[in-house]
């Protein structure tokens, strides 16, 4: 499995999405709150992780220089990609409901 078909699975509720996207993603949602649970994501989807990263237009090393110990790094490499996937869903939601169609 992908993480963006993990996400899919995750997030099927589109006001969830829009709470995270309007307090973030540290603000506490379930499944991405403890430091095991973003280890645990990051260990089995590090490749798709930085991948949506890098298709943000950031590398690695542009965020690197900024966390002082990897366990604080890989955590916030998780955040930002789900942060990132939920933007993306947010804007599909406004385009879908653009087209008359309610979520």
């Amino acid at each position: 499995m992908r993480f963006i078909e993990f996400l899919d699975q995750r997030f099927c509720n589109s006001q969830e999405i829009r709470e995270i996207n309007h307090r973030g993603i540290s603000a506490g949602f379930d499944g991405f709150r403890e430091v095991w649970e973003l280890d645990y994501l990051y260990e089995h989807f590090e490749a798709d992780i930085h991948e949506i990263i890098e298709e943000t237009g950031y590398i690695d090393s542009d965020l690197k220089d900024e966390f002082d110990n990897e366990e604080t790094l890989r955590m916030k490499l998780v955040w930002f990609a789900v942060s990132t996937y939920c933007l993306s869903r947010t804007d599909a939601l406004v385009e879908v409901k653009g087209q008359g169609v309610e979520q």
